[in-house]
C-alpha cells in the first residue's frame, strides 16, 4: 500500500468514526434528558473554566511582570548608582585606566543567576568633550544589548536624567524568544564624557511560573470537571429514577395496565409527583371500569333486545307478508297500506338484523366461512341486485378489473361490504357516474367504489366508520338503515384482516377502497393506493370492462353488452332473483341475509313506461344506508 493510499484510509477512518460519534451524541441528546442535562453542566463548567483560567493566568502573569519590572529598576538604580561612585573616585590617568575600570564596571553587573543576561556602555552620540576615549563594553559581548535595543529607547535614555526601561523578547535559539527588560541610564565616566549604561533582565523564570500556573490551572479544571460531570450524572440519574418510572407506568397505563402505582413517600416535588400520577391511575382506572360497565350493560342491552324481537318481529313480518300477498284482494284504500307495512317491516327487519349483527362483533363471536371465489362475481351480483335503486337514482354504473381476483374469502360478507359501498355510491352520486373497480395482485384484492358525487372531507372521512355517524343529518335516506351499515363493512373487513378505507373531496367525490388478503392470515401489499379516484380520468385505468347482466323477457340474466355500464334497468317481465344477487331462490324467511335488508326471493318489474320497478315478490331489495350509515 503506497503512503499516499494509506493516508487515505486513515483519513476515511477518522471521518467515520467522527460521523459516529456525532451521531451517537446527537441520538442521546435528543433520546435522553441524563445525557443533556449532563452535557449542558460540563458545557457551562467548560466555558467558566477556560474563562476563570484565563484571567488568573493574565493576572498572574501581569503581577509578575509588574513585581518584576519593580526589581529590575530597583536593582538598576542600585548598580547605576554604584557604578557612578566608582567612576567618579577613580584616579585614572590614562585612556587606558578609563577602560579597565569601565570594562571592570560592566562586568561585575554581568549576573545571569539573578537574571541579568546582558551589560553595556555605549558613548552616547555627538560627545565633543573628554581627554579620554573609551570603547563600548559590554557583558558577555555588546552585541547581546545592542541586538534588542532600539533607537526609541536610546532617545529616551538621552534625553533623560532617570532611568528607562522597555520590554524586549530575547532570542533563545532560532525560533524560541524569552520576555525580557532593557534598562537603561546615562552615566559620566571621568574626562571622557556620557555614556549610556545598560542593563538586560531575563523574565524566564517569571514565565516558568506563569507556564506552571497554567498547567496547575489546567489540572486542576479537568479534575473539576470530571468531579462535577460524575456528580452530576449521579444526581441527575437520581433525581429522573422517579420520572423514568413515571414514564414506564405511564406507557403500562396507555397499555391499559390501570394497577400500576408509583412511589409517593416524601413530602418533596418527587413525592408529590408520584402521589399526583397514582391519583390519576386511580380515576382513570374509575372512569374505565364505569365505562366498561356501561359498554358491557349497552352491549348487553341491545344483544338481548334485539335477540327478543327477533320472535315477535319474524312473526309479524310473516303476518304482514300474507297481508301484503293478498293486498289484490283488499279495497284500494287499504292497498297501499298494506304496500306501506311492508315496506316498513322490511326496514325494521334490516335494523334488527345489524343490531344483531354488531352485537355478534362486541362479543367476539364472528366466525369466517371461507371459500375461494372470484371477488368479480360477488361484486357483479351486487351491481345486480342494486339494479333498482340504480335505475331510480338515474346513476350509471361501470364495473372494470385488473389482474387476478380469486380469492379465499366470506363471500357472504364480502358481498355485504360491495353492498353497502355501492348503495352508498349511489345514492351519494346526485346523478353523476359511480365506478367499481375490482383489482387483483399476487397477494391482495382489492374493490375501488368511487362516485362524483357530494364528496367527503378529510374531517368526515375520519369519522364515516363510527357507528350512527351521518355526515349531514338533514339527509333521508333512501334505502333505509340503521347508521351501523359502514361499521358492520369495516368489521367484516378486519376479520378478513384485511382493511377498509375512505377517503374524498368535496365537491369532487368520494372513494371507498376494500382490500383484503387472497389467502387468509397472509400479509399482502395492496394493489391500489388510497386516494380520490374522481379527480382522475377513469377512461386511463387500463382496466378490462366487466359485463353486467339484467332482467330480459325470458327470464334469463343476459349480458347488457361490453361497455360493462348500467344507466337504467327496465324489465318486461319477471324475473326473480336471490338474496345474493344471483338465480332465483326458495321464498323462505330463513334465506334472509342479516344485516342486507333482503329476506327470501325479489322480484322486479316494470310498472311504467318510464323504467321504475316496483317491487313485486316476496321482498324488495334494499340495502344499508349510505355514507351516512357509518
Amino acid at each position: 500500500m503506497s503512503q499516499f493510499s494509506r493516508r487515505g484510509y486513515i483519513h476515511r477512518s477518522l471521518g467515520s468514526m467522527g460521523r459516529g460519534a456525532l451521531t451517537s451524541f446527537s441520538q442521546s441528546w435528543r433520546t435522553s434528558l441524563n445525557a443533556r442535562v449532563v452535557s449542558a453542566i460540563v458545557a457551562i463548567g467548560v466555558l467558566t473554566s477556560i474563562v476563570t483560567a484565563v484571567i488568573v493566568a493574565n493576572q498572574t502573569r501581569s503581577q509578575l511582570y509588574e513585581r518584576a519590572v519593580s526589581a529590575a529598576t530597583e536593582q538598576f538604580y542600585g548598580a547605576r548608582s554604584q557604578a557612578q561612585y566608582v567612576f567618579d573616585s577613580a584616579n585614572a590617568q590614562t585612556s587606558g585606566a578609563v577602560q579597565e575600570i569601565a570594562n571592570a564596571q560592566v562586568r561585575s553587573q554581568f549576573e545571569p543567576i539573578r537574571g541579568v543576561v546582558g551589560t553595556a556602555l555605549i558613548r552616547s552620540p555627538g560627545q565633543n568633550t573628554g581627554n579620554y576615549l573609551v570603547a563600548d563594553v559590554g557583558a558577555p559581548t555588546p552585541a547581546t544589548v545592542m541586538d534588542v535595543l532600539t533607537p526609541e529607547l536610546r532617545e529616551a535614555v538621552q534625553e533623560s536624567s532617570s532611568p528607562q526601561w522597555q520590554a524586549v523578547a530575547i532570542a533563545k535559539g532560532e525560533e524560541y524568544t524569552l520576555p525580557g527588560i532593557l534598562i537603561g541610564a546615562t552615566v559620566r565616566l571621568p574626562n571622557a564624557g556620557m555614556y549610556e549604561f545598560y542593563t538586560l533582565y531575563s523574565l524566564e523564570n517569571e514565565e516558568v511560573t506563569v507556564a506552571q500556573v497554567s498547567r496547575v490551572l489546567m489540572l486542576a479544571t479537568i479534575a473539576l470537571l470530571t468531579i462535577v460531570a460524575v456528580a452530576t450524572g449521579v444526581l441527575v440519574n437520581v433525581v429522573l429514577k422517579p420520572v423514568r418510572a413515571a414514564a414506564e407506568n405511564a406507557r403500562q397505563l396507555a397499555g391499559g395496565a390501570f394497577d400500576v402505582r408509583m412511589d409517593d413517600r416524601g413530602e418533596d416535588e418527587l413525592a408529590q409527583l408520584g402521589s399526583a400520577f397514582n391519583q390519576m391511575a386511580e380515576s382513570l382506572q374509575d372512569q374505565f371500569t364505569r365505562l366498561e360497565r356501561l359498554s358491557q350493560v349497552q352491549q348487553n342491552f341491545v344483544s338481548a333486545v334485539s335477540h327478543e324481537l327477533r320472535t315477535p318481529v319474524t312473526t309479524i313480518r310473516m303476518a304482514g307478508q300474507l297481508i301484503y300477498d293478498k293486498r289484490s284482494e283488499l279495497p284500494s284504500s287499504l292497498r297501499r297500506s298494506a304496500e306501506l307495512q311492508h315496506s316498513q317491516l322490511i326496514s325494521l327487519d334490516t335494523m334488527l338484523s345489524d343490531l344483531l349483527e354488531i352485537s355478534r362483533f362486541d362479543a367476539g363471536s364472528m366466525v369466517l366461512e371461507t371459500s375461494k371465489i372470484d371477488v368479480v362475481e360477488i361484486v357483479r351480483r351486487v351491481i345486480i341486485s342494486q339494479a333498482p335503486l340504480i335505475e331510480a337514482n338515474g346513476v350509471p354504473v361501470t364495473l372494470s378489473a385488473r389482474g387476478e381476483t380469486v380469492a379465499s374469502v366470506d363471500s357472504r360478507r364480502i358481498e355485504r361490504i360491495v353492498r353497502n359501498l355501492v348503495v352508498n355510491a349511489v345514492e351519494h352520486a346526485e346523478g353523476g357516474p359511480v365506478k367499481v373497480r375490482v383489482v387483483g395482485s399476487d397477494t391482495a384484492v382489492a374493490v375501488e367504489v368511487s362516485d362524483r358525487g357530494i364528496g367527503l372531507s378529510p374531517e368526515q372521512a375520519s369519522h364515516v366508520f363510527d357507528r350512527f355517524w351521518r355526515a349531514d343529518t338533514s339527509r333521508v335516506r333512501k334505502s333505509g338503515g340503521t347508521g351501523l351499515g359502514l361499521t358492520i363493512a369495516r368489521e367484516d373487513a378486519l376479520l378478513h384482516e384485511g382493511r377498509l378505507q375512505a377517503t374524498g373531496e368535496l365537491g369532487v367525490g368520494s372513494t371507498f377502497l376494500l382490500t383484503v388478503p387472497r389467502t387468509q392470515k397472509a400479509a399482502f401489499t395492496p394493489p391500489l393506493p388510497l386516494r380520490v379516484a374522481a379527480a382522475e380520468d377513469w377512461q386511463d385505468s387500463g382496466d378490462i370492462p366487466i359485463e353486467i347482466a339484467r332482467a330480459d323477457t325470458t327470464g334469463s340474466l343476459p349480458a347488457v353488452g361490453t361497455t360493462g355500464t348500467i344507466p337504467a334497468i327496465r324489465a318486461t317481465a319477471v324475473a326473480p332473483v336471490d338474496a345474493s344477487g344471483g338465480a332465483a331462490a326458495a321464498s323462505s324467511p330463513k334465506n334472509a341475509v342479516p344485516g342486507t335488508g333482503v329476506s327470501g326471493t325479489t322480484t322486479h318489474t316494470q310498472s311504467a313506461p318510464t323504467g321504475t320497478i316496483a317491487p313485486t315478490g316476496t321482498a324488495a331489495p334494499t340495502g344499508p344506508a349510505g355514507k351516512e350509515d357509518a
